[in-house]
């Protein structure tokens, strides 16, 4: 069997989630070929990968989308297809070195994670492809234009309409189209209703598994002793906070960083022993009394479980992760420009769990007061909201075994052909 992943270039949740799948995979399948292209973070996910025997492609080029702004004010084709989408997710070029690299190494399957062009160029190449989608149509397909408005932008809805329309056209064939499309996102029937996905599981080729994420996530954590000697907490009660892998607008995060840190001096006020672990998605110089500043944590698990309360980012790997890891959290939108997370802020707030966009230091001080004051009432919401998320714990194992399907299946076919 020979797999090749093309997780999308965003962030790193996506590269994250095809990392657990290649891993379930090399567990279930020892002697499976697989290959990955990387083009985010390769730096850090490169050695991840190779440990499980995965062999490496690297693009020629990388884009760091926490720390640079990914739109403008203004909301049209221009700036949003020819500037943001091109560059990112749909592109002639994209889709041209995919089917160079399906080319290169003959896979039975390709698994694309949220990269349409990779889906575009398994077509064409003739090649089965697995869908992994934390998306159920593309992100401007569950947003409305008085959304964007709202949210700021200058929208020319002539031309948002048009694209909006011909993004969940191309949606709704790949979808079609794929063999399997695996969502780690629950349906909520308000928001999916006439999706590409939700229909896609109607008609039997969808699956929701749930979350898709390492083994480590719900395994025993690590003493909190050597959580403490790591990162220098000495037993402290602490908050986990982040500020999440992609940024429409950099000054969005930069803004959060300073309201987190300005929320927790308050904090420590009332509560002096507290401790504040920021996972900021850059270099950090400075030190401030009180707070251990981290650029990226890949083995973030046991610092989760130790944690008095986590600030997360609505980005769906993390959210997940918290969840198999049934974790007291508050989820925390930057700007209500971060058009692509408005989506997930609003299933995360129908799920139960405590949500806030756009908040001041007071806002999120108010969430730390109660953390501090009442720690059993995040538990207990956390706790509702994970189940649903996370109804049988990791789904990293469904999600390789139809992985290994849609090989065997294309196997069985060319056997077949070439018989005849």
């Amino acid at each position: 069997m020979k797999v090749l992943h093309l997780p999308a270039e965003t962030g790193t949740g996506h590269n994250m989630r095809v990392l657990a799948v290649a891993t379930k995979l090399r567990e279930l399948f020892p002697h499976a070929e697989q290959h990955v292209h990387l083009a985010s973070k390769s730096e850090v996910f490169r050695p991840m990968f190779e440990a499980q025997d995965v062999r490496v492609h690297l693009a020629a080029t990388e884009r760091d989308h926490a720390n640079t702004s990914q739109l403008g004010r203004s909301f049209d084709w221009h700036t949003y297809v020819s500037g943001y989408l091109d560059r990112t997710f749909i592109s002639g070029d994209k889709m041209l070195r995919a089917l160079a690299l399906i080319n290169e190494t003959r896979p039975d399957v390709v698994v694309s994670d949220y990269n349409i062009a990779a889906s575009l160029a398994a077509e064409t190449a003739g090649v089965p492809h697995v869908l992994i989608t934390e998306r159920y149509d593309f992100t401007l397909g569950q947003v409305s234009n008085d959304a964007l408005a709202a949210a700021g932008f200058d929208v020319t809805p002539a031309e948002v309409d048009a694209a909006r329309s011909a993004l969940t056209t191309l949606f709704d064939w790949v979808t079609r189209r794929a063999h399997a499309v695996l969502t780690d996102k629950p349906p909520v029937e308000e928001l999916d209703l006439g999706t590409p996905v939700l229909r896609a599981i109607a008609a039997g080729n969808g699956h929701f598994v749930g979350p898709i994420v390492r083994d480590a996530c719900a395994a025993e954590p690590a003493p909190r002793a050597e959580v403490d000697e790591r990162y220098g907490l000495g037993g402290a009660p602490y908050v986990l906070a982040g500020v999440g892998g992609t940024a429409m607008f950099a000054a969005n995060k930069e803004r959060l960083l300073a309201h987190y840190l300005e929320a927790f001096g308050k904090l420590r006020a009332e509560h002096p022993d507290a401790r504040l672990v920021l996972i900021g998605r850059q270099e950090f110089t400075e030190e401030i009394d009180g707070v251990v500043l981290l650029n990226y944590v890949t083995d973030w698990h046991s610092l989760v479980r130790h944690a008095h309360l986590v600030l997360s980012p609505p980005g769906w790997i993390s959210v997940t992760e918290l969840a198999v890891m049934r974790t007291p959290v508050a989820y925390v939108l930057s700007g209500r420009d971060e058009y692509h997370e408005i989506e997930a802020m609003s299933r995360l707030r129908l799920l139960g769990y405590t949500t806030v966009t756009e908040p001041d230091a007071q806002a999120l001080l108010d969430i730390l007061r109660t953390a501090f004051r009442t720690p059993e009432d995040f538990a207990r919401t956390a706790e509702g909201a994970a189940r649903i998320i996370a109804p049988n714990g990791n789904g990293a194992e469904v999600a390789a075994k139809l992985v290994a399907q849609a090989a065997t299946t294309a196997r069985i076919h060319r056997e077949d052909a070439t018989a005849a």
